[in-house]
């Protein structure tokens, strides 16, 4: 008996390790093409194209490992039936639970790589992959988010430098209390302490402003005070919207600013749920399908398990896609949106298990 479990087992991981790679393949040779589309004429190099397909890499294998189990587990049971080791395993004495078990521990292990070492992964490469499309726009400014304050370095048409710091900011209203500047530039080296500002088009109007410059030692108050940017309310939105490049330990910090900064939402929740569940929601699709699966015909043909995976996959996209945009449309917990999510499947899965084990 452990025998047979070892082998279904490793048969099951190897699967997973072979159409991972397939897919991963594949979608690399499409992103190829797409990367010819958006990469600048004088950037176009076998370096650039071999880079920025590697970063690619980890987001691709994170994004389809859903799809892989699914393809994976309808071949695996293609493979036990066109064997007749599906009929030998139920006459010894395996029920359909006993057989999925070494395949549910291969996948949760699938899952946990994903999770540990391929979200973080995924989210440092795709910073990267963003970063290095978007060089311009960084050697002129950057926006950082931290769970206390919003700090920002802006480099005007002077050359200069400007640090600023934010410690309360109405992202929606663009306006931001206790504010910090650092001037910094050839000629000066200023610093100033306003209790209020709103950011308009590319322009920061500063209130109540304590004004220090430094290689003069002169200090001054002034009612008003503005300065120009490079970036606009859009540029902001970009920094902190994309919640998707954040790795699942930084998860509840980055929810805690989103909340301070009056940004965050129920889809958000539902995405940062869904990846830390993500090994065991894997299990719960191996299982559905294997519901199916385990209906195939002997030398079931290769296309019509193809396209059955290929269905299930696109049926599984839809119904994520609908439960997000009603949880974003009308605020709907995102505990309870994963719920949704989770027991449909499940109650579909256990429906056809008992099925089989009633034939």
């Amino acid at each position: 008996m452990y025998k047979i479990k070892i082998y279904l087992f490793k048969s099951s991981l190897r699967y997973i390790i072979i159409n991972q790679l397939i897919i991963l393949f594949l979608l690399i040779f499409f992103n190829l093409i797409e990367l010819s589309r958006i990469i600048n004429n004088e950037d176009k190099n076998l370096f650039t194209f071999l880079y920025l397909s590697f970063l690619k890499i980890p987001s691709i294998i994170n994004e389809t490992s859903p799809f892989v189990v699914i393809i994976s587990t309808s071949f695996l049971f293609r493979y036990l039936i066109s064997n007749n080791e599906l009929i030998s395993l139920r006459n010894i004495g395996f029920s359909i639970f006993d057989i999925f078990k070494p395949v549910t521990l291969s996948i949760f292990i699938y899952g946990l790589v994903i999770l540990l070492f391929l979200n973080p992964l995924s989210a440092f490469s795709e910073i990267t992959f963003n970063k290095y499309l978007e060089n311009k726009n960084d050697d002129m400014y950057s926006i950082n988010f931290s769970e206390n304050s919003l700090w920002i370095k802006n480099k005007d048409s002077d050359g200069g430098l400007n640090y600023i710091n934010i410690k309360e900011f109405d992202i929606k209203k663009m306006i931001a209390k206790n504010i910090t500047i650092l001037k910094v530039n050839d000629k000066e080296k200023e610093f100033l302490k306003a209790t209020k500002g709103k950011i308009e088009n590319k322009s920061f109007v500063l209130e109540d402003v304590k004004y220090f410059d430094i290689f003069q030692d002169n200090y001054k108050y002034e009612s008003t005070y503005e300065l120009l940017l490079n970036f606009s309310k859009e540029n902001i939105l970009s920094s902190v919207i994309n919640f998707k490049n954040i790795p699942y330990y930084n998860y509840l910090s980055h929810v805690i600013t989103l909340k301070k900064f009056n940004l965050y939402s129920s889809a958000v929740g539902l995405f940062y749920l869904s990846e830390i569940l993500k090994p065991f929601f894997m299990i719960l699709l191996s299982f559905v399908v294997m519901g199916f699966s385990a209906k195939f015909r002997r030398n079931q043909s290769f296309f019509k398990v193809l396209f059955f995976s290929v269905f299930f996959g696109f049926l599984f996209y839809i119904l994520t896609e609908i439960i997000n945009k009603f949880t974003l449309t009308f605020e709907i917990n995102f505990i309870f949106s994963y719920l949704i999510i989770f027991i449909i499947p499940f109650l579909i899965g256990i429906y056809k298990v008992i099925q089989i084990e009633n034939d």
